[in-house]
């Protein structure tokens, strides 16, 4: 069952990223996180009756902290899937997701098994080849801004998930509930400083919710994978969440990829399964 769970969870975040980077195309990323985290929210304090728990202050801080960071995370990607190919800042964002809470584990005194540190050397290198799409590429070359964003959202992601492990293990699933709302509640200033608050089409609207409902259902399929079974099978499998934004974007989009970044692309999968282990 954990492996069902954490494939599913996998699909999840990786349909919700291409249709919530399809939805900030059409408006800004700012108002598609404002209306697509309240609705996951939402479907996610639906099921505290079942998997909820006690909130203690530390799981209230850091809760709080994991929603600051995942809405820092999410506005800058669906930013950056609405300005580049998608096939290219999937990958670099998973990467370095997974990246930052090894190296935030080795700041705190941890000690990674060697799988791990070929990992990290495996990311930096996944990322440099991604970003090399040449000039005669059909979307053209991308320059350092996209690359950049789709870097320090990987970062915001990853320290999401530092947050969140901090958080009492007894807690349930109230510290996810808990990050989105204080991830909406911090969104709704941004959108009105960023001019967030814009006239939203049906088809957009459509897409905001299906990558919000997708989003939850992933981390409650995350959820189940890991108290199911190992951790680290779970992880492995969630973070290969990419593939399928990858695969919308190739068999959707018509995106092409560079032979250096299939190149790439390969080399970040490697590097996520071995930073996973």
């Amino acid at each position: 069952m954990a492996v069902l769970f954490a494939l599913l969870a996998a699909a999840s975040y990786g349909v919700s990223d291409f249709v919530g980077g399809l939805a900030s195309r059409r408006v800004p990323a700012i108002t598609v996180v404002l209306l697509s985290d309240p609705l996951g929210a939402m479907l996610m304090a639906v099921l505290l009756p079942v998997y909820g728990g006690p909130v203690s202050a530390r799981t209230l801080g850091w809760s709080t902290a994991a929603g600051v960071a995942g809405l820092v995370g999410v506005a800058l990607l669906y930013t950056t899937l609405g300005q580049a190919p998608m096939n290219v800042i999937s990958p670099i964002t998973a990467v370095m997701s997974a990246l930052v809470p090894i190296l935030g584990g080795v700041l705190q005194g941890e000690r990674p098994h060697l799988p791990a540190w070929f990992g990290i050397v495996l990311g930096l290198l996944a990322v440099t080849l991604i970003s090399r799409q040449p000039e005669d590429h059909p979307h053209g070359p991308i320059g350092w801004r996209p690359v950049a964003l789709a870097v320090l959202a990987g970062v915001g992601f990853g320290a999401y998930f530092i947050c969140l492990a901090h958080t009492d293990d007894d807690s349930g699933i109230w510290p996810v509930v808990l990050s989105r709302l204080v991830a909406t509640l911090l969104a709704v200033p941004l959108a009105a400083i960023a001019a967030g608050f814009v006239r939203v089409p049906r088809p957009v609207l459509a897409l905001a919710c299906t990558a919000g409902a997708l989003d939850a259902v992933a981390n409650l399929a995350f959820l189940l994978a890991s108290r199911h079974g190992l951790l680290s099978l779970s992880g492995v499998i969630t973070a290969l969440y990419p593939a399928g934004t990858v695969l919308l974007a190739v068999l959707l989009l018509k995106e092409h990829t560079g032979a250096l970044q299939r190149v790439g692309l390969a080399v970040a999968v490697v590097a996520v399964v071995l930073l996973t282990r």
